[in-house]
């Protein structure tokens, strides 16, 4: 018989933790209620030890994609607000999947179901597919009794979510692509094909009566040709190093920082923290999750740690009393309209009815801001390679016109 460890209180209010041997979680607490104690967490380490242990592989396995697990979220909730219970409906939504990644996953999170884990305790054994929020929302509605409604807005919030990823990844896609056979393009000419070109033209004036673009343009060339591999050990390393310094907290927070000072791009990305922390706030005070809770899971989900900083110091003010939206107006970081619409929300009890209003308003505009960055970025990319061929062309035609001039009659 499973064995479980729980915190609890007792009729008197006091704190109080132990172990109880029963056939499943449920049974636990309703044998623990019968004895006047209420459980504030209850857990299986016994049973959780012996999955992990049944299935050491799993860990390994590959990520769910977003769009599935999008997907898999909104069948869940719909088979939950259907009366099935939820072991049920996991096994329901396993059988119809067909994504290999996302079979092993449910099938894992059925199995800790029946072994007695709470839900949100087997999805967060899954910490590479369920974010903090997604594991925090799925604890609250277990805890209220309301999982089915929660399961639908969690599932609205991941559908959202993925639409706005996929608006950035479809219009980022031209821009990348463009730089991408643009810089292939050059060097390929400059490391192949110019070289001929214009050593036959010093063959005829000689290297010292090219032009200065001329040389400049054949000492790159013959650097590439040589030392191409040195370039790519050089540009690995630097990436290296990048990404290094981003894992250091300083240097994730100096990055973010100068990402919201880019003209035009810095006002993109923070329209859409914006929106996210909207979004992200206004569902989790509808499931029911407390403001400083709510704040401390979604500081993660902005992806950007300055903004993230400013959370915390948001946080910091409304535990020592003041509300919402005065330590967010502090911060300098956010704009008054949603300062606004968070004190109105406080004012009136609906902040979870007005942010959600306000998160799909500055969803369109992100989505108008995002078309705004994705149709200069091209403009800029073809201005830059336009340059780029010009002074190609310069370095190419000036030794030729020298060439011509110096023959004799001309």
């Amino acid at each position: 018989m499973p064995s479980f460890q729980y915190s609890a209180l007792d009729a008197n209010g006091q704190s109080l933790s132990g172990r109880i041997d029963a056939a499943g979680r449920a049974e636990a607490i309703t044998s623990l209620v019968k004895q006047d104690i209420y459980v504030t967490q209850i857990d299986s380490p016994d049973k959780k030890a012996q999955t992990a242990a049944a299935s050491p592989g799993l860990r390994w396995s590959r990520r769910v994609p977003l769009r599935l697990k999008s997907s898999m979220l909104r069948q869940l909730a719909t088979a939950l607000q259907a009366g099935l219970p939820l072991l049920s409906a996991l096994q329901v939504v396993h059988k119809q999947a067909q994504n290999q990644a996302l079979r092993a996953l449910l099938a894992d999170l059925a199995e800790r179901v029946q072994s007695g884990e709470a839900f949100s305790q087997a999805m967060a054994q899954h910490a590479r597919d369920f974010s903090p929020l997604e594991t925090s929302m799925v604890r609250v509605g277990e805890t209220a009794g309301v999982l089915d409604q929660v399961m639908g807005y969690l599932s609205e919030f991941a559908e959202h979510d993925l639409d706005i990823r996929e608006k950035i990844r479809s219009a980022a896609a031209y821009p990348l692509f463009v730089l991408g056979v643009a810089a292939i393009s050059v060097v390929i000419i400059v490391t192949f094909i110019l070289p001929g070109v214009i050593s036959s033209i010093t063959e005829s004036i000689g290297q010292a009566a090219l032009p200065m673009p001329t040389q400049i343009l054949m000492g790159v060339s013959n650097f590439l040709r040589d030392f191409g591999w040195l370039v790519l050990i050089a540009l690995a390393l630097g990436i290296w190093g990048f990404r290094a310094w981003l894992a250091k907290p300083e240097g994730r927070l100096a990055f973010d920082t100068f990402k919201l000072r880019i003209p035009v791009l810095g006002t993109a990305i923070r329209r859409i923290a914006v929106g996210r922390f909207a979004r992200t706030l206004g569902t989790l005070s509808k499931s029911g999750i407390p403001i400083l809770d709510a704040l401390r899971v979604l500081r993660d989900t902005l992806g950007n740690e300055a903004l993230a900083q400013k959370i915390d110091q948001a946080a910091a003010g409304i535990t020592q009393g003041q509300s919402v939206a005065e330590p967010l107006a502090q911060t300098g970081e956010f704009p008054p309209l949603l300062i606004q619409v968070i004190a109105m929300g406080e004012q009136t009890g609906k902040l979870d009815e007005l942010l959600l209003q306000t998160a799909d308003a500055y969803e369109k505009e992100t989505s108008a801001a995002i078309g705004r960055v994705m149709t200069i970025l091209p403009a800029v990319f073809i201005v830059l390679l336009a340059l780029l061929v010009a002074f190609i062309l310069v370095a190419v035609l000036l030794p030729i016109i020298t060439m011509q001039t110096s023959l004799p009659g001309m």
